[in-house]
């Protein structure tokens, strides 16, 4: 039961990711919920499914995107290795570590992809207000759904 459970969980977040970024923009820029979502995956659930999560979240954002397939699949999947790695050695439950993790993941994360675009496909522009200001955006809403997920595991047993 708990897997239909966590297909409703992607498929709710996915929704919104979209609708958020169509609708609730601002000058353009909105929080990648996507990677907030992966992130929060990796911290709660074990290396097998947190894996799975950022694999299956990235796949969604390849879908939506236009640049390179399977770019963000593969972001997502190392970054939610990294972090199984990280929070053997942090509390990856405290608030301090989670904006620290979701800053430095999201200038990574924005990196890694950059470079896999520029080595795979062709050369993109880097757009300089997304790089210095969707980490941030990114830290304000990765607590907020740290906590969402925090209580479905509670209460539904997903992750």
């Amino acid at each position: 039961m708990s897997i239909i459970y966590e297909v409703v969980i992607y498929l709710a977040v996915g929704s919104t990711y979209w609708w958020w970024s169509q609708n609730l923009t601002v000058f353009g820029l909105a929080p990648n919920l996507m990677f907030a979502a992966a992130l929060c995956a990796a911290i709660l659930a074990g290396p097998v499914k947190g894996i799975a999560w950022g694999f299956f979240l990235g796949f969604y954002a390849d879908m939506l995107g236009s640049d390179m397939f399977g770019g963000y699949a593969l972001t997502y999947t190392l970054m939610a290795y990294g972090v199984y790695i990280i929070k053997r050695h942090f509390d990856m439950d405290s608030l301090f570590s989670q904006l620290v993790a979701s800053l430095a993941l999201s200038w990574l994360s924005i990196l890694f992809y950059q470079g896999l675009v520029i080595s795979f496909s062709r050369p993109s522009n880097l757009d300089l207000r997304v790089f210095l200001s969707e980490p941030f955006l990114n830290a304000l809403v990765v607590p907020v759904m740290f906590r969402i997920f925090y209580q479905l595991k509670r209460g539904l047993g997903v992750l």
